[in-house]
């Protein structure tokens, strides 16, 4: 296919996919999952946030549809706040037990908030800690991290690095109001990240 310009695209080499869009009409839900199966036979990977709105829909659905939608996910990033209402535990090592047990066979990363994350790769799990900042509004923080951790992945970075980064990133964009102002540039995370 080609671009609006006429020129070649560049290959999706990740289809992100939010737990809002999967809240949607049965039909919008059917067309995401057409999606993902789409990326996968064409070999691209598909990340899931869980991103669990319960005024979008009941509990019984939220918890129904993600477990189905980790199963096809190389990549999982739900936040242990989400985490509680699916499992109701609040312990970070039984929430990944709960995951891999519902299927889940890629790369979970389980967002902590201010305590960082945690890598769970299928065989290891690692911790990586959090940039410690004076919170002002972390609206959006979950999207940056997400969008950070797949773009670093994208340039190359190993998960650890990538996670670093994304914790970095997210930390940082909670220093002011909103969802796209407070959001750092590149050289503002790999500065923190240097010193």
């Amino acid at each position: 296919p080609a671009s609006r310009d006429g020129g070649p695209r560049d290959p999706a080499r990740c289809l992100p996919v939010s737990g809002t869009r999967l809240a949607t009409r049965t039909r919008a839900r059917h067309t995401v999952f057409a999606a993902i199966a789409r990326a996968r036979a064409a070999g691209v990977q598909v990340s899931l946030d869980s991103n669990l709105r319960l005024r979008l829909w009941p509990l019984d659905r939220a918890h129904a549809v993600l477990r189905e939608a980790l199963c096809h996910a190389d990549l999982f990033l739900p936040s242990m706040d989400d985490m509680q209402h699916l499992t109701g535990n609040d312990d970070p090592e039984r929430t990944l037990d709960w995951i891999r047990d519902a299927g889940a066979t890629g790369v979970v990363v389980l967002k902590l908030g201010k305590d960082g994350s945690i890598i769970d790769d299928g065989k290891t799990r690692t911790p990586v800690a959090a940039l410690r900042v004076d919170a002002v509004d972390a609206t959006g923080a979950g999207d940056c991290f997400a969008g950070s951790l797949l773009a670093r992945r994208c340039q190359g970075d190993d998960w650890a690095a990538a996670v670093r980064y994304a914790n970095v990133a997210a930390a940082l964009s909670t220093l002011g109001y909103g969802a796209v102002d407070p959001l750092p540039r590149a050289e503002q995370v790999l500065a923190k990240l240097r010193g």
